[in-house]
């Protein structure tokens, strides 16, 4: 049976701790419970906002946690009785935890505050992650909740070459052989002279996946854009959690750009027509959508 996370703080707070005792074998160390609280508490938090009709996806969105973590629900619960008996242990770990939640709510305040959406001028280093929207999603076969789509206006920090990278940790529920779901994953560039420039790869299977595309050009990059496409062609009830979502920018040198190869093969569709470039871009409506307002 799950216990709230509520419940597990006041028993920490409530219990007098005893120190300098080594954590057993058999619980959850410290770093790893760190990283499975943070996805409990976000999991926890997204499962609270459904409405009643989607109320069975939060022994899902938890089912999830545990998969991730390689962990049970059993040794969670059995590690968190060891940590409220050890509330010296347990305080650390909330005390680590706080600075990352407060050091993501400045990130999000900032994300508030780009409501144009485009990217701020401070973020011009060689490496950015441009990615503004939440970085998880649940998709299932509904038409209304089968997609994420992105849209995103470039800014005079972008350059010539610069290439992008799209990477997600895609998870099929259930995790089966059976399952007969699958995702299409596209990245796409749209150049100032009416060129188009993009990839698209199947998801079939569980884990980390990436799309990396790199102008072939020195035309400007006007916008970018792309969506994770979530079909489940024999109903068999597969869904699809979307996690840790990266839209992660790179400048690349002219030199670079004309000598490196790209790791990942481009599809050149600069010659075809504009609604025929971008798959399913005119069909497909945004469960969320990243615009930009002039």
């Amino acid at each position: 049976m799950r216990t709230t996370t509520g419940l597990y703080v006041v028993l920490a707070l409530g219990l007098l701790a005893s120190c300098g005792k080594k954590i057993p074998d058999d619980i959850i160390q410290p770093d790893a419970m760190e990283s499975l609280l943070y996805d409990y508490h976000l999991a926890s938090t997204m499962s609270a906002s459904l409405p009643y009709a989607e109320s069975y996806k939060k022994d899902a969105y938890l089912d999830y946690v545990f998969q991730k973590h390689q962990v049970t629900e059993a040794e969670f619960d059995s590690s968190m009785v060891w940590y409220t008996r050890h509330a010296e242990e347990l305080a650390t770990i909330y005390r680590s935890l706080q600075e990352r939640l407060e050091k993501e709510e400045k990130q999000m305040k900032e994300v508030v505050a780009k409501r144009d959406n485009q990217i701020d001028v401070s973020m011009s280093g060689d490496t950015v992650d441009v990615w503004q929207d939440r970085p998880l999603y649940w998709l299932s076969a509904s038409p209304l909740t089968n997609k994420v789509v992105f849209d995103l206006k470039t800014d005079t920090t972008f350059k010539p070459y610069d290439a992008m990278e799209l990477k997600a940790d895609f998870h099929f529920i259930p995790s089966s052989a059976k399952q007969s779901g699958k995702a299409v994953m596209a990245l796409n560039f749209y150049f100032d002279n009416d060129s188009v420039q993009g990839l698209t790869r199947m998801v079939t299977h569980s884990g980390m996946q990436r799309l990396y595309l790199r102008p072939d050009s020195a035309f400007a990059i006007q916008s970018i854009s792309g969506f994770v496409y979530f079909m489940d062609e024999e109903s068999t009830g597969t869904s699809l959690l979307v996690n840790d979502i990266h839209l992660t920018r790179y400048h690349i040198k002219e030199k670079e750009a004309v000598s490196v190869p790209d790791t990942v093969a481009v599809r050149d569709t600069s010659r075809l027509e504009r609604k025929e470039r971008v798959v399913g871009r005119s069909q497909i409506q945004p469960v969320r959508k990243i615009e930009n307002r002039k």
